[in-house]
């Protein structure tokens, strides 16, 4: 997906130290500071395996936004995915970078067999009174459902 000088595409294993920053960033701005030391061994798996996928956004080579990716199965809609993490470089905030990481996402779930893409609003997320509209904007809709998580 290309528009103008801005490129967006899955991202390869050759660009784990150009996503690497960007992914470490989010979630430090998420407040998830205590997962990134794990980010770096888990973005390598990302790359590698065939149920997940990055996407990186690069302008002139120089990567502005990044994308994660995974799919699951599930007995009430099947082969679903997930669009894990969503950011943009703030100096490229509101100029479709997200939305093109988004579609780029949803061709990738479409062209595995997914029957739908779903997100999780973070608490940081659900507190930005722009982010849930945005979402919705792009075909996303509220569930109304409430995660749980337990730790392994």
């Amino acid at each position: 997906m290309k528009s103008g000088n801005l490129l967006i595409r899955q991202a390869a294993t050759a660009d784990f130290d150009r996503l690497l920053p960007l992914f470490e960033r989010f979630y430090r701005e998420e407040g998830f500071e205590a997962a990134v030391p794990g980010v770096a061994g888990n973005l390598r798996q990302i790359l590698q395996r065939e149920d997940t996928a990055a996407f990186i956004a690069l302008l002139d080579e120089r990567a502005v936004g990044a994308a994660a990716t995974s799919s699951s199965f599930g007995l009430e809609v099947g082969l679903y995915a997930e669009l894990e993490d969503l950011f943009v470089h703030p100096d490229w905030r509101g100029r479709g970078v997200a939305s093109m990481l988004v579609e780029a996402a949803a061709d990738w779930a479409r062209a595995n067999g997914c029957s739908d893409m779903e997100i999780v609003l973070t608490p940081h997320g659900q507190a930005d009174d722009k982010l849930a509209p945005w979402y919705k904007a792009r075909g996303f809709t509220d569930t109304g459902r409430v995660i749980y998580e337990r730790s392994l």
